[in-house]
């Protein structure tokens, strides 16, 4: 089918009707009737769709080639070519779509961008699981994907930054996915972890875990950080009073060594004087608090400090955040404040 599709221009919006359903224009706007000289186009060309449904699902999960809006959202227009010639304007409503009168010839047209390279980024979507999409790397490609003017935000470790719409929360955009506390690294002395594993054994608690970091000087051979790291539990016999025997088992981050019997190497335990020395040991907290609550379509890029211009995201930094964002929330209001729940769409009937 033939389509094209217009999308409200933030900069013309003076009643600030963008994402409004067809019953509460009035309400902002004084009429019912649709304002088609606030409206751009922003895609015209033909689509492997059998109705207005296939549509709504195309453009909002998988954007053709020359489309150069935001995800197909309520007050868009849709016009349809049908067989005969004649052409139909259908406003995407909260609950499917309404035959509008509007006037194409008043609409505007994004500019051109110019030329720019593609970016791999992650969109994270109201009510739809996260995925890796390129965009254009320009101003004008980024405020098309979020729906108006961008912000950035970097609460994360890692050089990635999160890219939403500014006035996401004053216009009541859909709550998309909670911005969450990253986990924290508590370091302490290799005594204090082996007292802290002794008494979550001894009180039945959850079996705790900790990080070893041996110093570069107790091998022969130079080897990077991770793999002289090593990950042990308090579920080992050495901490565990009720267990016979005594032992400390680990791995190394890398996996380069795995199960290994760390109590006869390290020096602090059987290894003796010319034994593993311990530079570091830490445990990691993760907090899990929600710091903020983003609003609306947003997605992830890369953001090293030495760049002036985003990047795309790396494979291990893509993957690490898709895990974190890949499924929608839903929100409560509790005595602690908000939660959000994750939940699978796929296991649900589909809703705007």
């Amino acid at each position: 089918m033939k389509i094209r599709i217009y999308q409200i221009n933030d900069e013309r919006d003076e009643n600030r009707v963008r994402f409004v359903n067809y019953e509460h224009l009035p309400r902002f706007q004084g009429t019912q009737e649709i304002q088609s000289g606030i409206y751009d186009l922003v895609f015209d060309g033909k689509v492997d769709c059998k109705d207005l449904e296939d549509v709504y699902q195309m453009f909002n999960t998988e954007h053709p080639e020359g489309f150069r809006g935001h995800s197909l959202s309520v007050s868009d227009v849709i016009e349809v070519q049908d067989q005969d010639g004649e052409n139909r304007f259908c406003f995407c409503d909260s609950f499917g779509f309404r035959e509008v009168e509007f006037d194409a010839k008043q609409c505007g047209k994004l500019p051109e961008p110019e030329n720019s390279k593609k970016i791999k980024v992650l969109l994270v979507q109201p009510r739809m699981i996260a995925k890796p999409i390129e965009i254009e790397n320009s101003l004008e490609a980024m405020q098309a994907v979020v729906g108006g003017d961008i912000e950035e935000y970097a609460p994360f470790d890692d050089d990635v930054v999160l890219i939403c719409n500014e006035e996401g929360k004053l216009r009541g955009l859909p709550l998309n996915r909670a911005v969450r506390s990253e986990p924290e690294e508590v370091d302490l002395p290799y005594e204090k972890m082996k007292d802290l594993f002794r008494e979550a054994e001894k009180t039945g608690a959850e079996h705790l875990q900790g990080y070893i970091v041996f110093s570069k000087d107790s091998f022969d051979t130079p080897y990077p950080e991770e793999s002289r790291t090593y990950l042990i539990s308090s579920d080992n016999k050495a901490f565990n009073c009720n267990a016979g025997g005594y032992s400390i088992f680990g791995s190394s981050l890398d996996g380069s060594d795995k199960n290994v019997r760390l109590d006869y190497y390290m020096a602090d335990e059987r290894g003796g004087k010319d034994g593993w020395k311990i530079e570091r040991c830490y445990t990691v907290q993760s907090r899990n608090e929600i710091q903020d609550v983003i609003c609306g379509d947003f997605f992830l890029a890369y953001a090293p400090p030495e760049c002036e211009e985003f990047e795309s995201l790396p494979d291990d930094l893509l993957h690490k955040y898709q895990e974190i964002f890949r499924y929608p929330e839903r929100f409560f209001r509790t005595r602690n404040g908000i939660q959000a729940v994750p939940y699978d769409p796929a296991k649900e009937g589909r809703d705007r």
